[in-house]
């Protein structure tokens, strides 16, 4: 796992680096420290990484910075920062975690302990995504997603208004940040529960959803029993 602190206290940074060290062992690759919002941008454009642990007060500027510009790439996010009055806003654009000051080690554990989770937590998951047109971001409410499908190692997010837009992280990625009411019914395809129309079984072992939309998608022979068991059918 490849790992980036970005904190403006180097002790802090190097604290939470030996504590990253004791609670991933050897699944750490590497782990950067960069104490400087200028310096992390360039490392984040330069170097890829799996998990960026963010505090939001960089020398009086703003860590959001980096989630606005880096939200569509495909690393997870984790807050650690005294500014708690801003954690709304981070879950809604897809942030992992938000871990107030001061920190521990339990905190630190549980926080990673989502990174290998499938859904996000209750309360937590976002409401809004982030995707990169050429040198524009822009945010796309959940709710305007009829369903998301995989796309090698992007998703095409297909939107209610007929438009696709293609979000720069691969599906299993995109799992732990939706809420519990969105369902992997196919290697392919995550829905809304909540928008299913009906269930068909076609027989051979094949079914699809019908959704409210009226879009047909396929089901999984090793998702279909679970997803009965979750409709209540």
């Amino acid at each position: 796992m490849r790992i980036l602190i970005v904190e403006d206290e180097r002790p802090t940074a190097e604290d939470i680096q030996l504590l990253v060290r004791e609670i991933l062992g050897k699944e750490v690759t590497t782990i950067h420290i960069e104490t400087t919002l200028d310096n992390a941008l360039v490392y984040l454009k330069e170097k890829p990484i799996d998990v960026l642990l963010l505090d939001l007060n960089l020398n009086a500027k703003d860590g959001f910075q980096i989630l606005k510009q880096f939200v569509s790439r495909s690393f997870y996010t984790i807050i650690i920062s005294a500014n708690i009055n801003r954690a709304i806003e981070a879950f809604e654009y897809g942030v992992l975690d938000f871990i107030p000051k001061p920190y521990s080690t339990e905190r630190l554990t549980e926080a990673f302990q989502r990174v290998k989770s499938t859904h996000a937590a209750d309360g937590h998951a976002i409401k809004y995504l982030s995707v990169k047109t050429g040198y524009e971001i822009k945010v796309i409410p959940i709710e305007d997603i009829r369903y998301f499908k995989s796309a090698n190692i992007y998703v095409e997010l297909h939107l209610k208004d007929g438009r696709v837009v293609i979000y720069d992280k691969p599906i299993k990625q995109l799992e732990t940040l939706l809420s519990s009411n969105y369902f992997r019914i196919h290697k392919s395809y995550i829905i809304n529960a909540e928008t299913i129309e009906k269930v068909q079984t076609h027989g051979g072992g094949q079914y699809s959803v019908v959704l409210k939309s009226g879009d047909i998608l396929p089901v999984s022979r090793e998702k279909i029993n679970m997803l009965k068991d979750y409709l209540g059918r």
